[in-house]
C-alpha cells in the first residue's frame, strides 16, 4: 500500500515540472523577441514526384510449376462426318482371276459367201404418189445384170428385211417449188426431210437403221410436196444395203 503511494506521490511531481517547463518557454522566447509565437500556417502543396531509383538486383527463380492431370472426362457426341478426304494412290494390281471357258468355234470367214442384201430402184410413175403411203419404186437402176447382182425386190416400194443386221438407205426425189418426204421403218417414222425453191429441187436424205428379220423400210410423201411426174424422169430413187449382220 505504501508502494502505491509512493508511486502517485512520483508522477504528480513529474507531471508538474512538465507542465512548468510549458508555461516557462514561451515566457522565455517572448522575451527574446518581443512578440508572442503566430498561429500554424496552412499546410503546402504536395512536391513532384521524385525520380526512378536505381533498378533492382534481378530476384531468384522461383519454382516450376507442375501440372495438375484431372480425370478423364466422359465421351462426347458424335460429331458430323468430315469431308471427303483426298484419292488415295492406285493400289497394287490384284490376282489374275480364274481362266473362263472355252468359247464356240466361230464360222470361217469367206468373202465370197458373206451374206448380202440390197436393192436400187428408180420411179417411173405418172401419177403423184398418195400420201402417208409408201412411195412405189418399180424400176430396177441396173436391169441388165445378171440376177445374182439384181439384189432384193421391193414390194410396192416396200423394204423387208431377211438378214438381221445393219442397213444404209438413201433416196433423191425431184420435186417443183417443195418437198418434204419421211422415211420409215414398220409405222414409225424415223426421219423427216423437207425444202423448198423457187424453182425445181431435189430432196436426199440417208440414214442407218437396224433391223431385225421382217422389217420393212419406205419412203413416204406429205401433203407438202410437188413432185415431178414424168416417166422419162430417173430422179426418183431408192437405195439400201447391208452394212453388216448382227446375227
Amino acid at each position: 500500500m505504501n508502494l502505491c503511494v509512493q508511486a502517485l506521490q512520483w508522477f504528480g511531481c513529474c507531471t508538474a515540472a512538465l507542465l512548468l517547463l510549458v508555461l516557462v518557454d514561451p515566457v522565455h522566447m517572448s522575451s527574446c523577441t518581443g512578440a508572442a509565437p503566430g498561429i500554424p500556417g496552412i499546410p503546402g502543396l504536395h512536391g513532384p514526384n521524385g525520380r526512378d531509383g536505381v533498378k533492382g538486383v534481378k530476384g531468384d527463380q522461383g519454382e516450376a510449376a507442375q501440372p495438375i492431370r484431372g480425370q478423364k472426362g466422359e465421351q462426347g457426341p458424335k460429331g458430323p462426318p468430315g469431308r471427303p478426304g483426298m484419292k488415295g494412290d492406285v493400289g497394287q494390281p490384284g490376282d489374275l482371276g480364274n481362266q473362263g471357258q472355252k468359247g464356240e468355234k466361230g464360222r470361217p470367214f469367206n468373202p465370197t459367201n458373206r451374206e448380202k442384201s440390197f436393192f436400187s430402184y428408180k420411179r417411173a410413175i405418172s401419177q403423184l404418189p398418195e400420201l402417208n403411203t409408201a412411195m412405189d419404186f418399180n424400176r430396177r437402176i441396173l436391169p441388165d445384170l445378171d440376177s445374182q447382182f439384181q439384189g432384193e425386190t421391193l414390194e410396192n416400194g416396200t423394204f423387208v428385211a431377211k438378214i438381221k443386221g445393219v442397213y444404209f438407205f438413201s433416196y433423191h426425189v425431184s420435186a417443183k417449188s417443195r418437198a418434204c418426204l419421211k422415211l420409215v421403218k414398220g409405222s414409225d417414222s424415223h426421219m423427216t426431210l423437207c425444202d423448198t425453191s423457187e424453182g425445181f429441187l431435189v430432196n436426199s436424205g440417208s440414214a442407218l437403221l437396224e433391223l431385225q428379220v421382217g422389217d420393212t423400210v419406205s419412203l413416204h410423201a406429205t401433203k407438202y410436196n410437188s413432185i415431178v411426174t414424168s416417166t422419162s424422169s430417173t430422179s426418183h430413187t431408192f437405195t439400201g444395203f447391208l452394212v453388216f449382220p448382227t446375227a
